[in-house]
Protein backbone atom coordinates (compact mmCIF):
# COMPACT_ATOMS: atom_id res chain seq x y z
CA UNK A 1 0.00 0.00 0.00
CA UNK A 2 1.50 3.51 -0.96
CA UNK A 3 2.10 5.45 1.93
CA UNK A 4 1.09 3.05 4.82
CA UNK A 5 3.06 -0.56 5.08
CA UNK A 6 1.64 -3.94 3.63
CA UNK A 7 -0.50 -5.81 6.30
CA UNK A 8 1.06 -8.87 7.34
CA UNK A 9 0.16 -11.98 7.14
CA UNK A 10 -3.18 -12.82 8.54
CA UNK A 11 -1.70 -13.27 12.30
CA UNK A 12 -2.49 -12.05 16.10
CA UNK A 13 -2.25 -8.33 14.96
CA UNK A 14 -4.07 -8.64 11.59
CA UNK A 15 -8.03 -7.99 11.24
CA UNK A 16 -10.29 -8.49 8.69
CA UNK A 17 -13.97 -8.24 8.36
CA UNK A 18 -16.23 -7.86 4.71
CA UNK A 19 -19.48 -6.40 5.99
CA UNK A 20 -22.88 -5.64 3.42
CA UNK A 21 -22.73 -2.24 1.68
CA UNK A 22 -25.26 -0.66 3.82
CA UNK A 23 -25.04 2.53 6.20
CA UNK A 24 -27.03 0.16 8.56
CA UNK A 25 -23.78 -1.89 8.89
CA UNK A 26 -21.72 1.29 9.97
CA UNK A 27 -22.12 1.18 13.66
CA UNK A 28 -21.10 -2.89 13.47
CA UNK A 29 -17.57 -1.41 12.12
CA UNK A 30 -17.34 1.24 14.78
CA UNK A 31 -18.29 -1.99 17.25
CA UNK A 32 -15.73 -3.98 15.87
CA UNK A 33 -13.03 -2.11 15.50
CA UNK A 34 -13.21 -0.71 18.88
CA UNK A 35 -13.49 -4.51 20.22
CA UNK A 36 -10.22 -5.28 18.44
CA UNK A 37 -7.94 -2.60 19.62
CA UNK A 38 -9.45 -3.75 22.74
CA UNK A 39 -8.16 -7.01 22.41
CA UNK A 40 -4.73 -5.63 21.04
CA UNK A 41 -4.50 -3.32 24.15
CA UNK A 42 -5.25 -0.31 21.71
CA UNK A 43 -7.73 0.94 23.37
CA UNK A 44 -6.57 4.21 24.28
CA UNK A 45 -6.55 5.13 20.22
CA UNK A 46 -10.55 3.77 19.81
CA UNK A 47 -12.14 6.80 19.48
CA UNK A 48 -9.94 7.79 16.83
CA UNK A 49 -9.94 4.76 15.11
CA UNK A 50 -13.59 4.40 15.78
CA UNK A 51 -14.46 7.95 13.93
CA UNK A 52 -11.80 7.38 11.33
CA UNK A 53 -13.16 4.05 10.13
CA UNK A 54 -16.68 5.01 10.81
CA UNK A 55 -16.36 8.10 8.15
CA UNK A 56 -14.78 5.82 5.78
CA UNK A 57 -17.29 3.06 5.81
CA UNK A 58 -19.72 5.64 4.99
CA UNK A 59 -17.94 6.95 2.35
CA UNK A 60 -17.66 3.55 0.88
CA UNK A 61 -21.20 2.62 1.34
CA UNK A 62 -22.49 6.17 0.13
CA UNK A 63 -19.75 6.63 -3.47
CA UNK A 64 -17.71 3.66 -3.86
CA UNK A 65 -20.79 1.27 -3.85
CA UNK A 66 -23.78 3.50 -4.85
CA UNK A 67 -25.81 4.17 -2.20
CA UNK A 68 -25.69 0.84 -1.26
CA UNK A 69 -25.12 -3.34 -2.59
CA UNK A 70 -22.04 -5.32 -2.52
CA UNK A 71 -19.45 -5.65 0.40
CA UNK A 72 -16.97 -3.49 1.92
CA UNK A 73 -14.20 -4.62 3.57
CA UNK A 74 -12.51 -3.53 6.75
CA UNK A 75 -9.14 -4.42 7.81
CA UNK A 76 -6.56 -3.15 10.45
CA UNK A 77 -3.09 -4.15 11.65
CA UNK A 78 -0.30 -2.84 13.65
CA UNK A 79 3.08 -2.19 12.99
CA UNK A 80 6.25 -1.28 15.63
CA UNK A 81 4.67 2.26 16.10
CA UNK A 82 1.36 2.84 14.11
CA UNK A 83 -1.97 1.34 13.85
CA UNK A 84 -3.31 0.92 9.76
CA UNK A 85 -7.09 0.70 8.95
CA UNK A 86 -7.99 0.24 4.97
CA UNK A 87 -11.58 -0.09 4.18
CA UNK A 88 -11.89 -1.53 0.15
CA UNK A 89 -15.05 -0.67 -1.78
CA UNK A 90 -15.01 -1.82 -5.78
CA UNK A 91 -15.07 1.50 -7.11
CA UNK A 92 -12.30 2.77 -9.13
CA UNK A 93 -13.09 6.18 -7.99
CA UNK A 94 -10.38 7.98 -5.76
CA UNK A 95 -12.05 9.82 -2.74
CA UNK A 96 -11.71 13.77 -2.90
CA UNK A 97 -11.50 16.32 0.18
CA UNK A 98 -14.37 18.96 -0.04
CA UNK A 99 -15.33 22.34 1.52
CA UNK A 100 -18.41 22.04 2.31
CA UNK A 101 -20.55 25.35 3.07
CA UNK A 102 -21.83 25.66 6.17
CA UNK A 103 -25.36 24.73 4.97
CA UNK A 104 -23.94 21.26 3.40
CA UNK A 105 -25.31 18.66 4.80
CA UNK A 106 -22.66 16.21 3.49
CA UNK A 107 -18.82 17.18 2.31
CA UNK A 108 -16.87 17.41 5.70
CA UNK A 109 -15.98 13.18 6.67
CA UNK A 110 -12.95 13.52 4.72
CA UNK A 111 -11.76 16.47 6.50
CA UNK A 112 -12.59 15.03 9.73
CA UNK A 113 -10.43 12.35 9.15
CA UNK A 114 -7.36 14.40 7.79
CA UNK A 115 -7.83 16.22 11.31
CA UNK A 116 -7.95 13.55 13.52
CA UNK A 117 -5.39 10.35 11.98
CA UNK A 118 -1.51 11.25 11.33
CA UNK A 119 -2.23 9.78 7.78
CA UNK A 120 -4.07 9.16 5.01
CA UNK A 121 -4.47 8.20 1.72
CA UNK A 122 -6.06 6.00 -0.84
CA UNK A 123 -5.19 3.90 -3.90
CA UNK A 124 -6.41 1.37 -6.36
CA UNK A 125 -6.50 -2.52 -5.43
CA UNK A 126 -4.02 -4.17 -7.66
CA UNK A 127 -5.66 -7.37 -9.16
CA UNK A 128 -9.04 -7.04 -7.00
CA UNK A 129 -10.37 -3.69 -8.55
CA UNK A 130 -11.81 -1.30 -6.49
CA UNK A 131 -10.02 1.12 -4.13
CA UNK A 132 -8.50 1.17 -0.56
CA UNK A 133 -8.70 4.44 1.76
CA UNK A 134 -6.71 3.48 4.31
CA UNK A 135 -5.66 5.60 7.74
CA UNK A 136 -2.63 5.32 10.16
CA UNK A 137 -2.25 6.47 13.68
CA UNK A 138 0.84 6.54 15.54
CA UNK A 139 0.58 4.36 18.52
CA UNK A 140 4.59 5.12 19.53
CA UNK A 141 5.68 8.40 21.09
CA UNK A 142 7.19 10.38 18.62
CA UNK A 143 10.92 10.66 19.19
CA UNK A 144 12.67 14.28 20.08
CA UNK A 145 14.15 15.87 16.62
CA UNK A 146 11.83 13.43 14.70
Amino acid sequence: MAGAETPPEVGARFFQVAFAAEVARVGSVRCAVREQLGVWGLASFADVAVLAAGELMANAVQHGCGGGGGTVTVSAWCTADELLIEVGDPSSVQPRRRCAGERDESGRGLELVAAVVDRWGSELAPGRGGKRVWIAIRTAPKEEGV
